[in-house]
Order: structure tokens, then sequence, then C-alpha cells
């Protein structure tokens, strides 16, 4: 018994002085001594200049502990400044890692600001930093697979990074973009254990425009060993404040998980408000502005290949290809370059829309089915198209699909069915009443053309059409519509790679209308007006073909006659 007494003692003693010892060297040891050591070989590794001015802090027991001020790393081989910092904090719990257990206190960041550069050439001015020189050849051996050992746990505090920014300039293509952030903070990281983070960033760029201050709160929750991590009562706000920005904010909620092993996501996200156009316009703009001739940009689905999701998505307001729609209902599911949108619901021009469409990224292929129901079709036309050619309210099908490198290609690919049955509807820039009135001339013979006139129309009762699609055309064979006066048919072509249309519509007089003009109507009933559209959607022609229809009014006067005279002479007949 007294040998183990005199062995604890022993070995207290031993514990007692190595505490000690460790005590004063904490207490006499100043790490600001080795600032030019540290700063030296910096210089000698990377070439760039590492300047401290602010004091170096470190603490060994019961945790490693490095507290840094002021300080600044510049470019290479130059005196300017890459990156600094004003101050960070960090230390390490020092007996877990016995254990395996990285326990870390709070992790403290501020004053950050890094200006990164991607040349002309190509490189960046940060890429020596992430492929140090000599190190190749120890990446390749890295990348040979390891035996397995036992996982780290991992113990954060919490992280708090505030006042930085960082700066990315691209000279190749000009973009200069800048993200600040005004505070980060996070609650305790480890597997299994809830926490709550915050944001308060802006993202600011010159080409592309951009002013977006960003405001985040959120819940998480970290699985390090299944490799999971979920976000929860999301809660994002987004406000445009760039020069001209049409929108005020809006903002995202809902939760997200995200799993590593395989990568998929799943969500659950709502959005009070969505305007892509206000971020597509920029890039579209630019595109306008290139040569004639020059090449079309490809769409880029490769994003989509690695892409393992599924999900709902609600908007409360959206905006896409100028088209206005509100309570957008998406449902989406996506893997191995295959997206399902099913549903895909939403309500648009005083109507609703209901279908579903694909993605595959693999052959650049899209397909859509739609049913639009009690949808006012001229206001969608003129958001959509940008053509002011038809009017009315009801109903439209549509089963389409398209594949292609760039949008040209796809529209020139575009191929399906369309219907459509309209109430109350109009043919817009042209009146077919009037023109026909023209015709009680029955002199000219040369077709007379005009250019659309937004202040004529003609009404219908209803309009009906059915259109098959191949290579971007659509064709009609069974235009139907009628008016108390008119009923119209017709038959053509509207060249959606082209924007342009091939139509020709048959105008018949059915009846006749009292006051100015009636005897003249009520003289061409049963006379057919051809009336060929020609030209681009947005600007198309009309030339009502008054020849055509003086020359059936002719021959129907000729049949009235000759039938008039084969009855007189049929009654003096019988009178013998």
């Amino acid at each position: 018994m007294k040998v183990l007494k005199y062995v604890l003692l022993a070995a207290g003693g031993v514990v007692a002085l190595a505490v000690l010892a460790i005590a004063v060297v904490v207490a006499t040891f100043d790490p600001n001594k080795y600032k030019p050591e540290l700063a030296a070989a910096v210089k000698d590794k990377t070439g760039r200049t590492l300047a401290i001015e602010g004091n170096l802090g470190l603490t060994v027991f019961p945790s490693i502990g490095v507290t840094v001020g002021k300080t600044s790393l510049s470019e290479p081989d130059s005196s300017q400044i890459f990156a600094r910092i004003d101050e960070a904090k960090m230390s390490l719990a020092l007996v877990p890692l016995f254990s395996r257990q990285v326990v870390i206190d709070r992790i403290t960041l501020s004053g950050l600001t890094a200006d990164l550069v991607r040349r002309k050439d190509g490189k960046t001015n940060f890429e020596d930093l992430l492929n140090p020189p000599g190190q190749a050849g120890e990446a390749r051996v890295r990348d040979k697979p390891a035996p397995q050992a036992e996982a780290v746990r991992l113990d954060i505090a919490g992280i708090d990074i505030r006042s930085s920014a960082v700066a990315w300039r691209d000279d190749s293509s000009g973009t200069r973009l800048k993200v600040s952030l005004a505070e980060f903070k996070t609650g305790r990281i480890a597997s299994g254990v809830p926490g709550k983070l915050s944001l308060a960033a802006k993202i600011e760029g010159t080409k592309p425009r951009v002013g977006l201050r960003i405001k985040l709160s959120s819940g998480y929750r970290f699985d390090f060993e299944k490799q999971k991590f979920a976000l929860s009562g999301i809660d994002l706000k987004l406000s445009d404040e760039s020069a001209g920005a049409k929108a005020s904010g809006t903002s995202l909620k809902g939760e997200v998980e995200i799993d590593l092993a395989p990568e998929s996501i799943r969500f659950d996200l709502a959005l009070d408000r969505l305007d892509l156009d206000a971020y597509l316009a920029p890039a579209a703009a630019a595109g306008s502005g290139a040569q004639a001739g020059a090449a079309e940009a490809p769409i880029d689905l490769s994003a989509l290949k690695g892409l393992s999701l599924k999900g709902g998505l609600k908007i409360g307001e959206l905006v896409v290809s100028n088209v206005k729609l509100e309570k957008v209902d998406v449902g989406t599911q996506a893997s191995g370059g295959r997206v399902q949108i099913n549903p895909l619901a939403a309500s648009l021009y005083q109507g609703s829309l209901t279908g579903s469409a694909s993605v595959n990224a693999n052959t650049h292929q899209l397909a859509l089915k739609a049913q639009l129901d009690g949808v006012a079709i001229g206001p969608l036309l003129r958001d959509a198209l940008k053509s002011d050619l038809l009017e009315g309210r009801g109903n439209v099908a549509l089963d389409v699909q398209t594949g292609g490198a760039t949008v040209s290609a796809m529209k020139k690919a575009l191929s399906g069915s369309a219907s459509l049955n309209l109430r109350d509807g109009a043919l817009k820039g042209v009146n077919l009443d009037s023109a026909i009135k023209k015709a009680r001339s029955l002199g000219g013979s040369k077709p007379a053309e005009q250019k659309a006139d937004r202040t004529e129309r003609t009404d219908f009762a209803e309009i009906g059409a059915s259109f098959v699609i191949k290579n971007g055309v659509a064709h009609n064979e069974d235009l139907s519509a009628k008016s108390p006066l008119l009923r119209l048919s017709g038959s053509g072509d509207v060249n959606i790679g082209a924007n342009s249309i091939d139509y020709v519509a048959k105008a018949s007089v059915v009846g006749s209308s009292g006051g100015q003009g009636g005897k003249d109507a009520a003289e061409l009933h049963g006379v057919t007006v051809p009336v060929r559209i020609t030209g681009p959607l947005d600007a198309p022609r009309f030339r009502v073909d008054l020849g055509a229809a003086a020359g059936q009014a002719v021959k129907q006067k000729a049949g009235e006659k000759l039938k008039e005279r084969v009855q007189d002479r049929l009654k003096g007949l019988l009178r013998r």
C-alpha cells in the first residue's frame, strides 16, 4: 500500500510539474517575436508579403487558442494587398483530441476583405494558394483510397463573422461583383444538435448590374456521420436596391434537406414573388448588342445532369418572359439528368393553367402539356409574343416537344399540337365588315394591302381553331369564327421559329345590318372575301382580295339572272 501511495504521489508531482512548466512557458512565451520568421517563411513559399500589424496571441492549455490582430497578405511578388483581416480568434480543446473529438470554441472573424481576380489569360490571383508549388505529387498520392478510420466528431460552439467583404473581377468578361457580409452567426454546430443561424449580406455588381440585399434566419441540424444537413423554418428576405429596380423585394420560407451521400435535395418552399426577367434582362441586353451573324449562346443544361432532388415550390407572383402568373404550384423531381415537373399549376390572365413539363439534359429535349381554361388570350399573346392579333377569352390546349442547343434551334424544332376555343373574340388589325362593304363597287381586281391598324378590329361571338406543329411551324386548316354578320374560315401557317405568319382567312357575309351600308351588305350576302395575312407576328400585313370577291359577286348575280330567265321561260311554257 505504501508503494502505491508513493507511486501516486510521484505521479501527482510529475503532473503538477508538467502543469507548472506549461504555465511558465505560456506566461513567458511571446509569439510576436516570431513575426519576422513567419513573414519570411510566407515570402519564401508564396512570394507574397505577410504583414502582421496587430498582436499574436497563443494559449496551450486547456485549449490551443490563436488570436490574430490586423494582418494583410499581398499579391504574389507585389505590394498590392490581396486580403486583410482586422481580427480572428479560434481555440481548440486539447483533451477531447485524444478521443478523436474536435471541440472548437466560438470562431470569430471581423474585417476580412479579399480581392479575387481572373486575368485575361484565365489564371487567377489565388490559384497558388490552392495548389502550392511542389505539392502536385502529394495530391496524387492523396487521391489513392485510404483505409477507413473511425470518424472524427466535430463540435463547434459557434461561428461569428462580421464586417467582411469579398470582391470578384473577371478581366475577360468584365464581370465585377462584391459580396459584403455584415453579419453571419451560428449556434452550436455538432452532429444531431439543432441550432439557429442568421445572415445579413449584400451583393453588388456593375456588370451585371446588381444591388441585392439579403437577410436570412433559419434553424439547422447536421448529421456528420450520415453526411446530411437540413434547414428548417427558413425566412429569407431579398430586396433589390439596384438603380431602376422594379420590385421592392421578395421573401422565401420553407425547409430544405441535403444528403451528400448520395447527393440529393428535398425541399418544400414558398416564395411570395419572383421577377426572373429582372435578372435575365442584363444577359439578354448584352446579347442584343452582338454583331449580326455572331453565334448564338448555347443553352447550358449540364447542371441538371448531376441533380437529384424532389420537392415542391409555391410562388405567389411570378414574371417570366414577360408572362405574369399567380398562385404558382410546381412539383419537381430530378435524377440522371431528367427533370419532371408535375403538377404545374397557376392562375394567369383571368384564367387557370394546369399541366406538366419535362426536361432531359442528356438530349436537350423539352416537353410541355398544358391546359389553359378561361384565359384572356389578348393580354397573354401581347405579353408572351408581342402579338396583338387576337382577342377573346376561353380555353387553350398545348402538347408540344422540342430540342436543341439554342433558343432559336428549339423554336425551329418545336412539334406537337395546339387548339383554342374563344368567346367574345376579335381579329385585331382589320375590320373585315368594312372591307367587304367596299366590294360593292365590283371594279377593283388588284388586291389592296394594308398594315395592321390597332384601331381596327373584327368582332366574333366565338372562335375555334386547332394546329398541327412540325419543325417550328403551326399549321391550321379548321378556323371557324362566327358573328351576326360574318362567318370566318381559313387555313395557313404560323412560323414560330421565324416569328412570322402566312395565312388566308375567308370572310363570308351571312347577314346585314341596318343604317348606312346595310343595303350594300345585303347585296353581298353569300360573297366570300379572301384576306391574306402575312409578315411578322408583332406587325402583320393584311391583303383584302377585292377582285376575288368581285368575281364571286358577278358570278352570283349572273346565276341569279339566269335563274330568273329560266323561271320566266318556264312560266311562259306553262301558260300555253
